[in-house]
């Protein structure tokens, strides 16, 4: 698999995290979002798409468990799918 997409994602998970150094939960959201895509990343998805089902997958298992309130589960996979628009 190409790095290229895990970096294009990463980039703008940072530059959102820079820009949000006054909103602390979109800074939650970024750190979270940040910490799954190096998890998966670490797996060595086979493809794009793989990857990107991946990584959705380990954020549906983390919703499951982790004690996150709905807005924070709502935020984090709406910054997702915003910073994945164009990447598949």
């Amino acid at each position: 698999m190409s790095e290229s997409l895990i970096n294009l994602i990463e980039t703008r998970l940072l530059a959102r995290e820079q820009a949000a150094l006054e909103q602390p939960d979109e800074l939650f959201y970024c750190s979270y979002l940040i910490s799954h895509l190096n998890l998966v990343a670490a797996e060595l998805p086979e493809s794009e798409e793989a990857f990107l089902h991946n990584l959705q997958t380990s954020l549906d298992s983390a919703f499951t468990v982790d004690q996150l309130s709905s807005q924070d589960k709502s935020g984090i996979q709406n910054l997702w799918d915003t910073v994945c628009l164009g990447t598949a």
